[in-house]
């Protein structure tokens, strides 16, 4: 068995708006007489839009308009319809994401999105899917070694760090080429708010309509500069550093590999010199000179700087051709109410069956107007009356729901689990039970229709005007 779906990355940047169509291969990979093991087997570009700088009506508001025509355009250079994008995803990044109208931009351009279609805002999954872009857990995964990949924007910095082809951390800061612009005066036009604290404890004062002096400029980026090499080598940060982190900190590790992405990214692999604010002109901000101070401290400190298989593409190729994963193949689910997306996770702890009752009775609490996915790791070889017990308890705890049950296993038995729930319920509602799947409290899954015995998967965050 073999399919071909057709998969769309559309990303809107701080700074870029572009997108790419891709091909995925899902295949089964098991004999004629097992299990049927359904992976994902190939993964091919087709197709690459121009590279747009992204519309604004103003510091606050997307240019909806705009922006529509954009991927309206590039549907029709591609000879694409949107009948026939099967997955992917429509990603607000960086401080586009802030904009007072991101969320609704989002739900809109769901229409160029098919039926499954990712439509996110989060630094994390975004920090992940430009990691896969950039070909930073390829990396990771040859050599064995901790690969962190910076995919540097014009508002964040999104960050993931890989061991062995897997996630170990991801996070994001508030670092970019766009923080400071310029008015073709060499005038400062715009300074985002997030970087205040770094120009005080500079004990700097740039103005807006004022010239900033250059070796000014220089300091700024490299503290920005030397706040990502001491993230990379465990060093401590200072209290403006610290402040750049978006809504969580990294791990402690320490990398082997560093890779860089992003459009900055393009100046960090340039070697280039900056020597004068006329050379920043171009893009009108300091992205140019931000790439410059990378490239020279981390070369002073001699770090191992990997070039990316995509530097300003990383993103929207993450987007495009890695935001899916497949569930396992033993699994329950009734197509029919397929797709479902934006659903919360409850993540489940260990526990009696009073305990659990009452962990998911609280916890659904929270999300009365809306389905939820009860998702635990489970024993690897369950019982059979170790998994009629874990059935009847989500029964139980769910009885007041009148929204269909949606369990998210780790370990297999989802289809052993599902069969049970169904049969405790009786056809009073509608049952979807995956394995293969990790999940945390926190995350939002869509689960897609199915691909012959399986069903596609995205796990994601939903975080707007942080």
């Amino acid at each position: 068995m073999k399919e071909i779906i057709l998969s769309v990355g559309i990303d809107i940047g701080t700074a870029t708006t572009q997108l790419i169509f891709s091909k995925i291969t899902v295949c089964n990979t098991a004999g004629a007489f097992s299990i049927p093991n359904i992976k994902i087997t190939d993964k091919k570009i087709i197709y690459k839009s121009k590279i747009y700088f992204t519309p604004l009506v103003s510091d606050e508001k997307i240019d909806f308009i705009k922006i529509k025509k954009i991927i309206s355009a590039e549907y029709k250079n591609a000879l694409i319809e949107k009948k026939d994008i099967r997955t992917g995803a429509i990603i607000i990044t960086g401080e586009t994401a802030r904009k007072e109208n991101a969320e609704e931009v989002l739900a809109a351009l769901s229409e160029f999105a098919g039926d499954f279609v990712v439509e996110t805002a989060g630094a994390d999954l975004e920090a992940i899917l430009a990691g896969f872009g950039a070909g930073a857990s390829e990396v990771s995964k040859k050599t064995r070694e901790k690969v962190v990949n910076f995919d540097i924007g014009g508002g964040t910095t999104n960050s993931v760090a890989f061991k062995d082809g897997e996630v170990i951390d991801a996070f994001a800061l508030n670092i970019g080429g766009r923080l400071i612009r310029f008015n073709e005066d060499f005038s400062i036009s715009y300074i985002s708010k997030k970087i205040l604290p770094i120009l005080k404890s500079l004990n700097l004062h740039f103005a807006i309509e004022s010239i900033p002096d250059f070796n000014e400029l220089v300091r700024v980026t490299n503290f920005l500069a030397s706040t990502l090499l001491k993230i990379v080598k465990n060093e401590e940060l200072d209290e403006a550093g610290s402040k750049l982190f978006i809504e969580h900190n990294n791990k402690v590790l320490t990398a082997e590999k560093v890779m860089f992405s992003g459009g900055v990214s393009e100046f960090v692999y340039s070697y280039n010199d900056v020597n004068e604010i006329s050379e920043l002109m171009e893009y009108g901000d300091i992205g140019p000179l931000l790439g410059w101070s990378i490239r020279n401290i981390f070369q002073e400190h001699s770090l191992k700087i990997i070039e990316p298989k995509e530097k300003i593409r990383a993103t929207v190729i993450g987007a495009g051709s890695h935001s899916m994963a497949i569930s396992g193949s033993t699994i329950v689910f009734d197509d029919e109410i397929l797709p479902i997306k934006n659903v919360p996770i409850v993540k489940l702890s260990e526990g009696s069956k009073g305990i659990i009752i009452n962990n998911i009775i609280n916890k659904t609490k929270l999300y009365e107007n809306s389905n939820i996915a009860l998702a635990f790791k489970g024993e690897k070889s369950p019982s059979y009356e170790e998994v009629k017990a874990i059935a009847s308890t989500i029964v139980e705890a769910l009885k007041h729901r009148s929204d269909p049950i949606i369990v998210i296993v780790e370990n297999d038995f989802a289809k052993a689990l599902g069969q049970t729930i169904k049969n405790i319920v009786n056809a009073s509602k509608k049952v979807i039970c995956i394995d293969g799947i990790k999940v945390e409290n926190g995350d939002y899954v869509d689960i897609g229709k199915s691909i012959s015995s399986v069903v596609p998967v995205v796990i994601k965050t939903l975080i707007f005007n942080l």
